[in-house]
């Protein structure tokens, strides 16, 4: 029997802000900020990167595989039980057919240095790859992929098919330490380890393909959204995944980015495609289906 779509896409519903537009902002908005008084406050950077997930590498690593993070977000500040209080800024959890990636994301400062007037690394830098030391031991376990499977409402198929790697990025200082020495450049390349990805706060830009996604937080065993960018489009694709992320409709009221015809249809379609995700009949689904 052929199957039936089991949605509605609405007609020309008021647009979300463009690609191009949004882009501009960000564009525009962290460059500020990185010149600015407050580049050195981490606490800026880091609530700067909640509202604009798109300049957080890792939703796809280690390499482009078809697959959406989950739950189509980046998580800020996640748990990592019994780690104590340093954790990491943010997570992606990516996969590929054969694995699942956890991709933990460190933030310094740009002002920070990697190297002293000598060429050593700096002990603030030494500091932050003992971070990703100690999320390599504490991944290091069954026990803890145990723990990190049900806090973070790993699904059950990934489970039974894919294997654990988890992945490390540290975005650190400013690649004008670099500009002028070229040997202390080749040496910052050498210094990242197995798994492990390092970068320059300049190197972050938007990026197109992470537009959707959503910025959330682990809050009493339930995913909690903080940002919702304005560029958002519902339909399908990520429907089954947002559905766990509670008070989306809060984020989207606390965008300025998203105009107020728009808010007032996302308030609407939300709770739709929340009820549509959590029923046992899809139906055929048309990729392409957006509104």
């Amino acid at each position: 029997m052929e199957l039936d779509k089991t949605y509605e896409i609405l007609i020309d519903p008021p647009p979300p802000m463009s690609w191009e537009d949004y882009e501009r902002h960000v564009i525009f908005e962290w460059s500020n900020l990185l010149n600015s008084g407050n580049n050195s406050d981490e606490t800026s950077l880091h609530n700067f990167l909640e509202k604009h997930p798109c300049l957080l590498p890792g939703a796809f690593y280690p390499q482009p595989s078809g697959h959406f993070p989950f739950p189509g977000a980046v998580i800020s500040k996640p748990p990592l039980t019994g780690l104590g209080k340093k954790i990491p800024d943010f997570m992606w959890i990516t996969s590929d057919s054969g694995h699942i990636y956890p991709v933990l994301v460190e933030i310094e400062t740009p002002a920070k240095r990697w190297f002293t007037n000598k060429g050593v690394p700096h002990s603030k830098l030494t500091q932050a790859l003992d971070q990703l030391t100690e999320w390599k031991t504490w991944f290091n376990t069954t026990e803890n992929q145990a723990l990190f499977n049900k806090l973070f409402q790993i699904p059950d198929v990934w489970l039974r098919y894919r294997t654990f790697h988890p992945y490390y990025i540290l975005i650190y200082g400013n690649r004008n330490e670099f500009k002028d020495n070229p040997f202390i450049s080749k040496k910052r390349a050498q210094l990242a380890r197995s798994d492990e990805f390092h970068m320059t706060f300049d190197r972050l830009i938007p990026l197109n393909q992470s537009q959707q996604f959503i910025c959330v937080s682990i809050k009493c065993n339930y995913y909690n959204a903080l940002s919702i960018p304005p560029t958002l489009k519902l339909g399908p694709n990520l429907a089954d995944y947002r559905s766990i992320i509670k008070n989306k409709e809060s984020a989207v009221i606390k965008n300025d980015l998203i105009t107020r015809e728009r808010k007032e249809f996302l308030l609407k379609r939300i709770p739709y495609w929340d009820k549509w995700a959590q029923s046992d009949m899809k139906g055929v689904i048309q990729t392409s289906d957006e509104e």
